[in-house]
């Protein structure tokens, strides 16, 4: 029996006129497309960092440059939950593009513009278009929880196997 789902309702607000809010390409998908609405070059003189916007519909993002891209949009996420800024699978397999933070998180007190922060993993130049669906947002459940010390933890089948401990890499 299929258990029914809380349909969960987040005010998106339109920063730019522009911008066409995130959709899900199919029901059932995790996560919506985001496109992406403009660059903001990282700058950094004299131990100042500042963010200075592009005023170009196009970017070539250089192999490991990184660049803020403005998505046109804040939100009044409920409390209790939070979003995930994730990359799209195809470009970061074809192109190399991903987020840096990912998954950037915006938690619900969280009120101005999102922005994706995007790097170019590859060996190439990659030219980045306003409008791009660049990245997906996924909506995640906040649990509470609390940290407990101990001295000693319980034992698993895993043990203090690392990474690639449990097969081939």
């Amino acid at each position: 029996m299929k258990k029914e789902t809380e349909k969960v309702l987040i005010p998106f607000k339109k920063i730019n006129n522009d911008v066409k809010l995130p959709k899900r390409s199919k029901k059932g998908d995790a996560g919506a497309d985001v496109q992406i609405l403009g660059f903001k070059r990282i700058l950094i003189e004299g131990g100042k960092k500042e963010l200075i916007e592009v005023n170009s519909d196009t970017y070539v993002l250089k192999p490991l440059e990184r660049i803020g891209c403005p998505l046109g949009f804040a939100t009044a996420i409920p409390e209790g939950y939070y979003f995930r800024v994730v990359p799209r699978s195809g470009l970061a397999l074809w192109e190399g593009i991903s987020i840096v933070n990912t998954p950037g998180t915006i938690d619900s007190g969280y009120r101005n513009e999102w922005m994706a922060i995007v790097i170019n993993l590859s060996n190439k130049d990659v030219v980045l278009k306003r409008g791009d669906r660049i990245c997906q947002i996924i909506l995640g459940k906040i649990y509470d929880f609390e940290v407990v010390e101990t001295d000693k933890l319980p034992d698993s089948e895993r043990g203090l196997g690392g990474f690639g401990s449990t097969g081939k890499c």
